[in-house]
């Protein structure tokens, strides 16, 4: 049997990697972004949000779900950047 990538996977990985570089996007943007029909990627999306992937915030549009790893990097960046002094002559 071939080792064939399963074309629902091809097109949830394509959304993520979507919203990896436009996030948030409307279904309209990503089905334009990846050529494919509104209603296949809406029935993706709802997919990933089901499995916690992303997440559809206010106005249609969806997003990435934040992961804790995600988070941790924001708060040592944040950290970081307040510890930092904006000025050279501080």
């Amino acid at each position: 049997m071939p080792d064939h990538d399963h074309p629902d996977r091809t097109q949830t990985r394509a959304i993520l990697e979507a919203l990896e570089d436009s996030s948030p996007a409307t279904i309209a943007q990503l089905a334009t972004a990846l050529d494919t029909h509104p209603v296949t990627v809406e029935r993706r999306c709802r997919g990933l949000q089901r499995d916690g992937d992303i997440r559809q915030c206010t106005g249609g549009v969806y997003t990435l779900v934040e992961t804790d790893g995600d988070r941790q990097a924001a708060l040592a960046d944040a950290s970081v950047d307040r510890h930092t002094p904006s000025n050279p002559a501080d």
